[in-house]
């Protein structure tokens, strides 16, 4: 359902899905495409307000998007990325097993919109995106040991990133750097 709200002389046009969900949820896209999702017994009203109380953040990611560039050229060819992912996967599992016991996670190369990888800790796999070919070794180093973490703290609480900070203490910057890439 297609709503609009007014925010300091502004529109501010969402989607709002209706699902079994204990909060409201906002996400905003990099095509500047507002979602909420809310549960059914939450009123129109109360959304709307919600989403004008969000607004200047709202406003202020809009913004930050528009600015943005798509990458023009991937940094790497098909195989070089290839060969990259798969070294650094290496050794990333070889710096985890040596501080953690953990079973070798099954790697899978795949594409994604929203998201630069996953992890499946119950079936021991870890999805990389491909829009990693967009990424530079430190951010790709970067995703590969966040989703590592995943396999020790099954969420983003503060524990899951005190263990990504112990292997890359810059993460802040290079997730915030990140976040400036549109995926394809």
């Amino acid at each position: 359902m297609e709503r609009i709200v007014e925010y300091k002389g502004n529109k501010i046009k969402y989607s709002l899905i209706r699902k079994k969900v204990k909060n409201i949820n906002l996400r905003i896209k990099p095509d500047s495409t507002v979602i909420v999702s809310a549960n059914s017994r939450v009123s129109l009203k109360y959304i709307d307000e919600f989403v004008k109380s969000k607004g200047d953040f709202i406003m202020k990611a809009i913004d930050n998007f528009s600015i943005e560039k798509k990458p023009s050229e991937p940094l790497y060819t098909p195989e070089e990325f290839v060969d990259y992912i798969i070294r650094e996967y290496e050794q990333v599992f070889l710096t985890f097993n040596n501080n953690y016991t953990i079973i070798k996670p099954q790697l899978k190369l795949k594409r994604m919109k929203s998201r630069w990888g996953s992890c499946n800790y119950t079936k021991g796999i870890i999805a990389l995106s491909t829009n990693l070919i967009y990424c530079t070794e430190e951010q790709i180093r970067y995703v590969i040991i966040h989703e590592f973490s995943h396999l020790l703290i099954h969420n983003h609480s503060d524990a899951f990133y005190s263990i990504v900070k112990i292997y890359c203490p810059d993460y802040k910057r290079i997730r915030k750097e990140m976040n400036k890439i549109i995926l394809r």
